[in-house]
C-alpha cells in the first residue's frame, strides 16, 4: 500500500504547434495530485496464483491561468484552475491470475504457464479545459507460454473482447484527433 501527494510548480504539458508541425512545451503553472496505490498478490496452490492492484489520483490545476489579447487589444482570461491534468487516469485496476502445470519429465516442455489478466484505467481527460475524455473502461488479456530450460514461447492476445476506446488523443491545426 502506498500514498502520495505532490504540489507540482511550473508544471509543464507537450503540445502540438499550431501548424501542425511538432510539438512544443507550454507552462501550466502549478498542480497537485493525491492519491493511494495498494497491490496483492496471493499463491493459492502451487500452481495457481492471483493479483490484484488499484490506484487512485486525484491531480488538478491550482494556479494556471492563461491571458491573451484579442486584435482590439480586449483580454480574454482562460482560468483552468480546478480542471483535472490532462493525461493522468484518475482509476488503475488490474486484476489477474496465473496457473502453471509442471510437465512430466518425457515432455518436450518443463511447464505451460496459462495467464489472464484485466486492465482498466479512466476516467482519463485529454485536454486542459477537461472537455474530451475517457471513460473508464477495461481490457482482457491472455497468455499462454511453454517453456523449456531458460527459453519460452508464448501465445497471447490482448483485448480479446475488442473493447473500444481511445489510448491518445491531440488537437493540432484546429482539429481534434484520437487514437
Amino acid at each position: 500500500v502506498a500514498a502520495f501527494y505532490m504540489d507540482t510548480r511550473d508544471q509543464q504539458l507537450s503540445q502540438f504547434a499550431e501548424s501542425g508541425l511538432g510539438r512544443i512545451t507550454i507552462n501550466a503553472g502549478k498542480s497537485r495530485s493525491y492519491g493511494a496505490e495498494a497491490a496483492l498478490r496471493a499463491s493459492v496452490t502451487k500452481e495457481l496464483s492471483l493479483n490484484a492492484s488499484y490506484g487512485y489520483t486525484y491531480a488538478t490545476f491550482t494556479d494556471y491561468v492563461i491571458t491573451e489579447e484579442k486584435k482590439d487589444g480586449t483580454p480574454i482570461i482562460t482560468d483552468y484552475n480546478g480542471k483535472y491534468v490532462p493525461f493522468v487516469p484518475k482509476h488503475t485496476l488490474n486484476i489477474g491470475g496465473e496457473y502453471a502445470i509442471t510437465c512430466s519429465p518425457r515432455s518436450i516442455f518443463d511447464r505451460v504457464v496459462f495467464q489472464a489478466n484485466y486492465n482498466a484505467a479512466g476516467r482519463i481527460y485529454w485536454t486542459e479545459e477537461n472537455n474530451v475524455s475517457q471513460a473508464f473502461y477495461g481490457t482482457l488479456n491472455g497468455r499462454v507460454s511453454l517453456e523449456k530450460g531458460n527459453g519460452a514461447i508464448a501465445f497471447w492476445v490482448r483485448n480479446a473482447l475488442d473493447k473500444e476506446y481511445q489510448a491518445f488523443y491531440f488537437e493540432s491545426m484546429g482539429n481534434g484527433f484520437m487514437q
